[in-house]
């Protein structure tokens, strides 16, 4: 574990991404192969009451619903990732946004095992749930997912709040500062963030018509 801490808190943006991908590949589909045989269909089918909202006829207007809806999990991985932790033997903290993120993944796994999508048709057998992920001209997921991964490796350092083991120190907003690679990576993963909108909305309201 304190092999994924130091990757996931390295200085080097590509080690981040890498190992955040590699833990999100091996948490995402365990997660959707053991919930598919423990857990019942539709286990977490309109449990959350933020999906609870009208979506517009209107494509673009549902894409920016979409999209503004998705972006709250964005806030709470930005608001997380306000606080580092580490130990004393560690270089770099921590962000606490990985534990947002990785939570939200651990939620998309259960939803894609137990098949329990607000909007679906009857449910298809494993293999063709995990291989419709990679359907990205028509699926939103793993565009969403992918543009959460990236925001969460590129604000991994804002952290402002920092705890090494009992030891708590702040520092100003106004001192956080983002390489240009950070930046560049934060800009994709809200232009993916908006690519998974844009294709769901599309795929909604062709449900719907």
């Amino acid at each position: 574990m304190s092999y994924i801490r130091k990757k996931l808190s390295s200085n080097s943006l590509q080690e981040r991404i890498l190992f955040s991908l590699m833990f999100f590949l091996i948490l995402f589909f365990g997660t959707t192969v053991i919930s598919y045989f423990i857990l019942p269909e539709g286990f977490l089918k309109n449990k959350n009451p933020l999906q609870s909202w009208n979506t517009s006829n209107n494509t673009l207007i549902l894409i920016f619903q979409i999209f503004f809806y998705n972006m709250l999990s964005v806030l709470v991985i930005v608001l997380g990732s306000l606080f580092g932790q580490k130990k004393e033997s560690e270089t770099n903290y921590l962000s606490v946004g990985y534990l947002a993120f990785f939570m939200l993944i651990f939620q998309n796994g259960i939803v894609l095992g137990t098949w329990s999508f607000s909007m679906a048709g009857p449910a298809v057998p494993l293999l063709d749930r995990i291989i419709r992920t990679f359907d990205i001209a028509h699926k939103a997921g793993l565009w969403e997912m992918m543009g959460q991964l990236l925001i969460t490796c590129s604000i991994a350092h804002i952290a402002v709040i920092l705890t090494n083991g009992k030891k708590t120190v702040t520092r100003k907003v106004r001192d956080i500062r983002l390489t240009k690679g950070e930046k560049m990576v934060l800009m994709t993963g809200i232009v993916f963030m908006l690519a998974g909108a844009i294709i769901e909305g599309i795929a909604i309201n062709t449900i719907l018509s």
